[in-house]
């Protein structure tokens, strides 16, 4: 009997293994491609909460942190802020880089975290690569 092969998040995960927030990024553009989501959406928040909630923290996640690059820090900590916050403490089991994201409100404090952020995203994906594309 043939082994299965790597799903499309596997692989992805593989590749970008010493990139995490790539990694990231590239599966939750994976899972808004295979559910049809665009950016230009108007109806995106709720397409994602639709998802899996493994799967919707994900790519909410990985969308705030396009928002956040795209708008800036201060922008995106009046976008969904308390949302993300709490998928960090409780999915993503980092309370603490959730709680200086709350009170904190610094763009280098959030930087310097930024990082452990992005591998704690990973460990989740794999913890539930089943869910994903």
């Amino acid at each position: 009997m043939q082994a299965a092969s790597p799903s499309l998040t596997q692989r992805l995960l593989s590749k970008y293994r010493h990139a995490p927030e790539d990694a990231l990024q590239h599966v939750a553009l994976a899972v808004l491609q295979q559910e049809g989501i665009r950016d230009d959406s108007v109806l995106l928040i709720e397409r994602i909460a639709a998802l899996a909630p493994p799967v919707a923290s994900v790519v909410t996640l990985a969308e705030w942190l396009n928002y956040v690059d795209w708008e800036g820090f201060g922008s995106a900590l009046h976008v969904n802020i308390v949302a993300v916050a709490a998928l960090i403490a409780d999915d993503l089991l980092q309370p603490d880089i959730a709680d200086k994201l709350l009170r904190a409100r610094d763009a280098a404090v959030f930087e310097a975290q930024r990082p452990a952020l992005a591998t704690a995203a990973l460990l989740f994906i794999e913890g539930h690569v089943a869910l994903f594309p």
